[in-house]
């Protein structure tokens, strides 16, 4: 009978994280590409929140504001349900050029598109009779005019136009660009301008206009796999890709991944190339900026906070120096976690040529579900092997 020495069986059981999880493997994020171990999960908005949300009626006094959910950016269980926890995605952004895009979870069974398309006519039917009911209100209570129906439908009125796997909604503002492929929904949000008085400014005329850019984008517009990167100048999101753009556009690209081994680390990879909503990046230099992020924005509820030697390391990605850090954060409950921040500072005159780069690998030890927590000694080599790899496509 053959006999298994103990130091062998116990090596066994005691190997690092990543001589288990030793593939790698590229992925591309905006127009950059990076390495990253398998077995990843991406935060996006599941699909069930789209084509069936959750009832969750709102009203304010006498007129009903909301019916369902707003649908926010998830992880989704094996099960299809999205995590309810919220804290590892609040980073993640999506946006490109003039739009903010919405990309759906992958639906277990073939979507119902021509009942998705009646739902958003109801939807844009029940919001268009909200604002007809606040206008009433304000006659009621205010003795403000209530708006003309030919200028209320010039305002709030919309055009359906119907293309392959795709369609479009036109209003006086802009457009939304609605599209079904590999089982899951893109949304393409567009909202142009600012309400004005220009009485020009009508969803016929937005049709007339901005068909042939949509044309464009529907033919530029490529599903792709995880881990799946074209060769191809263009910009990449997740599970999609918009082929022959110029290389340069405007954006914001947050994408947050989680390690399906190790559900307490998530990565976030973010190329910033517009002017950003908020926050202090466009006001300090790297370091304040950093310490910035790990004072108010990254694991802020913890109740002290020790960067790890070297404090301010120098790092590089995409051939442009920056700044690293290491952070150890103790938590309330007794916790211990770590964190680690690179950072490129861009070019704020032209963002949109030079980005800001940001990589945040994250811990969140509650969320190990019966995993032991990653090793920081692991966490630490698995953030800084990233930021090596980080390169324009």
């Amino acid at each position: 009978m053959k006999v298994f020495r103990l130091s062998v069986l116990f090596s066994c059981l005691v190997l690092p994280w990543n001589a288990i999880a030793n593939v790698w493997k590229d992925e591309c994020v905006s127009y950059y590409q990076l390495k990253l171990p398998e077995n990843l999960e991406v935060a996006v908005y599941p699909v069930e929140d789209f084509v069936n949300p959750d009832e969750r009626p709102a009203s304010d006094r006498d007129i009903k504001v909301q019916r369902y959910a707003t649908p926010k950016i998830a992880f989704i269980k094996n099960n299809g349900l999205r995590d309810r926890y919220t804290g590892q995605v609040q980073f993640s952004q999506f946006y490109y050029d003039k739009y903010e895009l919405g990309i759906s979870s992958e639906s277990p069974e073939m979507i119902d598109f021509p009942a998705y398309i009646e739902k958003v006519k109801d939807d844009k039917f029940f919001w268009n009779n909200v604002r007809k009911q606040y206008e009433n209100r304000s006659f009621r209570v205010l003795n403000k005019p209530v708006t003309p129906d030919a200028e209320f439908n010039r305002r709030y009125g919309y055009l359906i136009k119907e293309y392959p796997d795709a369609f479009t909604i036109y209003g006086s503002r802009g457009y939304t660009v609605y599209i079904n492929k590999d089982n899951r929904l893109y949304h393409f949000w567009g909202d142009f301008q600012k309400e004005t008085n220009d009485k020009s400014q009508t969803a016929q005329k937005q049709l007339r206009d901005n068909e042939p850019e949509v044309l464009s984008l529907l033919n530029r517009f490529q599903p792709r796999n995880l881990y799946e990167v074209p060769t191809e100048q263009g910009f990449c999101f997740p599970y999609g890709f918009i082929a022959g753009d110029s290389g340069h556009e405007k954006r914001n690209m947050g994408v947050t991944y989680r390690l399906k081994d190790h559900p307490d680390v998530t990565i976030f990879f973010q190329d910033l190339g517009m002017e950003p909503n908020a926050g202090k990046e466009k006001d300090l230099n790297e370091k304040d900026y950093v310490t910035w992020l790990w004072n108010w924005q990254y694991q802020w509820s913890s109740v002290s906070k020790e960067l790890i030697r070297p404090k301010w390391r120098t790092i590089e990605m995409d051939g442009r120096k920056g700044v690293g850090t290491f952070v150890k954060s103790v938590f309330k409950d007794g916790r211990t976690d770590y964190g680690y921040v690179a950072y490129v500072q861009g070019n704020h005159s032209a963002r949109n040529q030079e980005p800001d780069l940001l990589l945040y690998v994250m811990q969140y030890s509650r969320q190990a579900k019966g995993h032991p927590p990653m090793d920081k000694d692991e966490l630490e080599k698995m953030a800084e092997r990233i930021v090596r790899s980080v390169h324009r496509r």
